[in-house]
């Protein structure tokens, strides 16, 4: 083909320009860095085309096995990159042996070089898809969106691969050579776009969860726990259902510190919100209200209903035992409940539970009282 040398070069100038925008790309900490894996497979991709260049201006032996060398590391390096940006569990060792195997099996067919290659990347492009599709940390529009790019790769190489087993007629080869080449920036395109959206929807919900959590114990914090209030308020207002908030502190938590040292008040906090969060449905609330204390909305939940419920969850507060250095902590709380009244304003629901909390440690702590019994 004519213009396969000015194609070759485009695709140089695109690899180049993917490879510089892959320095922006940056990985969380503690993840394995798929970042140079992904540079390393731009890096190797205009190698590639640097040595088909040469290739077809004056093919030797040298420059087929460095075509070769450049195929199986391209493959190897986005598969290890996607890998582990997805977390799978296919092993890397898998990935390279691959390599190894193409570039074997390659040296002994000689001639047929050219359907083993492109065996060899359906066989990494099927991995691809797979790992982007079943991404640990759930699959983004991003991970998609590259999963429907390298689909579209691997439907054109299986049509190439067909047109040596003659299924496919060589002239439709002849137009499709022209149309494999032409995708081939596209491709590269088409895979930095969506791999950046990735990196940035990524990036956009850990800055969601960091604003919306409570860093130590994992639960939502009370901006957002009041922000959410607003809509359950509306929607238990529309459909007239019942509605209760829930208050809570553990007793003498500031001698626990004290005791045993702020590492193990933090673990005792985490440890206390788990069996908080443990004894809750789905559709409630539980948010880390400030220090030592939480807040929790029950959704249609009954004042007696949510009696059962808070009480259930102090006895396994009371049941509570942490193992530490100093010896087993136990842990007790007070909790106050209200049945939500004032469906226009929140804070009225969670002062009013507040006070049954501050009754409830007056009475001697570790006892659950309701907002309209606080003066029994």
């Amino acid at each position: 083909m004519g213009s396969e040398f000015e194609i070759a070069l485009s695709v140089i100038i695109v690899s180049i320009v993917m490879f510089i925008a892959s320095l922006l790309f940056k990985d969380k900490g503690g993840d394995k860095p798929a970042r140079f894996a992904f540079r390393l497979f731009y890096f190797f991709t205009v190698l590639f085309f640097v040595v088909i260049s040469a290739n077809l201006q004056s093919s030797t032996p040298l420059l087929d096995v460095l075509s070769d060398i450049c195929v199986a590391l391209t493959g190897a390096c986005l598969t290890v990159g996607i890998s582990w940006r997805c977390q799978s569990n296919i092993p890397i060792s898998v990935i390279f042996a691959l390599a190894i195997l193409y570039f074997i099996t390659d040296s002994l067919v000689g001639n047929y070089s050219v359907q083993v290659a492109y065996t060899y990347n359906v066989i990494y492009s099927l991995i691809c898809i797979y790992a982007l599709l079943n991404r640990a940390q759930g699959s983004n529009v991003g991970d998609k969106g590259m999963a429907l790019v390298i689909l579209i790769n691997t439907v054109l190489i299986l049509v190439n691969l067909a047109s040596f087993t003659e299924i496919i007629s060589n002239e439709f080869y002849t137009q499709f050579r022209v149309t494999l080449f032409i995708f081939i920036p596209a491709y590269l395109a088409g895979l930095t776009i969506f791999l950046f959206s990735s990196y940035m929807l990524d990036a956009h919900k850990a800055l969601e969860v960091q604003a919306t959590t409570d860093p130590l114990t994992g639960l939502y914090n009370r901006r957002f726990f009041l922000s959410q209030s607003k809509h359950i308020l509306r929607t238990a207002e529309r459909h007239s259902e019942p509605l209760c908030v829930m208050m809570c502190d553990i007793d003498f938590f500031k001698k626990v510190n004290d005791t045993y040292g702020h590492k193990i008040g933090d673990k005792a906090l985490k440890a206390f919100a788990h069996v908080l969060s443990q004894s809750l449905r789905g559709g409630d609330i539980l948010a880390r209200y400030g220090g030592e204390e939480f807040v929790a909305i029950l959704t249609q939940t009954t004042k007696e209903k949510a009696l059962s419920v808070v009480e259930r969850m102090r006895e396994q507060v009371e049941g509570l035992l942490i193992e530490t250095e100093k010896g087993v902590v136990k842990l007790t709380a007070s909790f106050g409940l209200c049945e939500v009244q004032e469906y226009h304003d929140i804070e009225v629901s969670i002062n009013r539970a507040d006070n049954a909390m501050y009754t409830a440690k007056s009475a001697g702590r570790n006892i659950v009282k309701h907002y309209e019994n606080i003066l029994v």
